[in-house]
C-alpha cells in the first residue's frame, strides 16, 4: 500500500514538473510572438512611411511634368507663329523657346521601397489587403505608363528641327540664326509636321498625367497616411 502511494506521489510530481515545463515553454513562445508582433508592426509602419514619402515625391514630379507639358505646347505654338511672321526676338528668349520645345516629358517615379518590399517578401508585413492591392496596382500602372510612353518618345524629340540648330548656338557661344531656323520650319514640311506631332503628343501625355496618374498618386497618398495614423 505504501509502495503504491509512493508511486502515485512520484507520478504526480512528474506530472506537475511536465506541466510547469509546458507552461514555461508556452509562456516563452507567447512572449517571443508578442515581441515579434511588435517588431513586425514597427517595420510595417516604417515601410508605410517610406512608401508615403516616395509617393509624395512622385506626386510632386507629376505636377512638375504637367507644368512642363503646358510650357512645351506653348513654346511650339510660339515658335510656329514666329516662323510665320518671320519676326525675330531677343536671343536669350529664343534660346528659352528652343529649350522648352526640346524638353522631354518623363516623370521619374521612386520605386526603391516598392522593389524592396517585392523582392524581400516583406509585403506580408502590410496587413491591410486593400491597401496592399492599391500599392501593387499603382506601381504596376506606373511601369506600364513608362513603357508605353518610352515607345512614343514621351512627346517626341524634334530631331528634324534640331538638325537646323547648331551646337554652338545651343551652347550660346554664338547667337541663334533665327532667320535660318524659322525659315526651315516654313520651308520643310517634315520639320513643321514634327513640331505639330510633338505638340499633340505632349497634350495627350498631359491628359494622362492629369486624369490618371496624378489622381492615383493622390489616392494612394491619402490611403497610406490613413493607415499610418491608425
Amino acid at each position: 500500500m505504501k509502495l503504491e502511494w509512493n508511486i502515485g506521489k512520484r507520478l504526480y510530481e512528474i506530472f506537475v514538473q511536465l506541466l510547469l515545463i509546458v507552461v514555461g515553454v508556452l509562456s516563452a513562445l507567447g512572449v517571443d510572438n508578442y515581441r515579434e508582433g511588435i517588431q513586425e508592426h514597427k517595420l510595417e509602419k516604417e515601410y508605410l512611411i517610406n512608401l508615403r514619402n516616395a509617393v509624395e515625391t512622385d506626386t510632386l514630379a507629376l505636377k512638375t511634368e504637367i507644368k512642363k507639358t503646358y510650357t512645351k505646347v506653348n513654346a511650339i505654338k510660339e515658335l510656329i507663329e514666329l516662323s510665320k511672321s518671320k519676326k525675330e526676338v531677343d536671343n536669350d528668349k529664343f534660346g528659352d523657346i528652343i529649350s522648352d520645345v526640346t524638353t522631354l516629358i518623363r516623370p521619374n517615379f521612386v520605386t526603391a521601397v516598392y522593389e524592396e518590399l517585392k523582392f524581400t517578401g516583406n509585403f506580408k508585413l502590410i496587413r491591410n489587403n486593400k491597401l496592399k492591392s492599391l500599392i501593387i496596382s499603382y506601381y504596376s500602372d506606373n511601369a506600364l505608363i513608362l513603357e508605353q510612353n518610352d515607345k512614343n518618345d514621351w512627346g517626341g524629340y524634334p530631331t528634324e528641327f534640331m538638325d537646323h540648330v547648331s551646337l554652338d548656338e545651343l551652347d550660346y557661344t554664338v547667337p541663334f540664326n533665327q532667320k535660318k531656323i524659322l525659315q526651315a520650319i516654313q520651308e520643310h514640311e517634315v520639320v513643321m509636321n514634327e513640331l505639330l506631332r510633338s505638340q499633340k503628343r505632349s497634350t495627350h501625355i498631359r491628359s494622362g498625367l492629369i486624369y490618371t496618374s496624378l489622381p492615383r498618386s493622390i489616392e494612394l497618398l491619402v490611403r497610406l497616411q490613413e493607415e499610418i495614423d491608425k
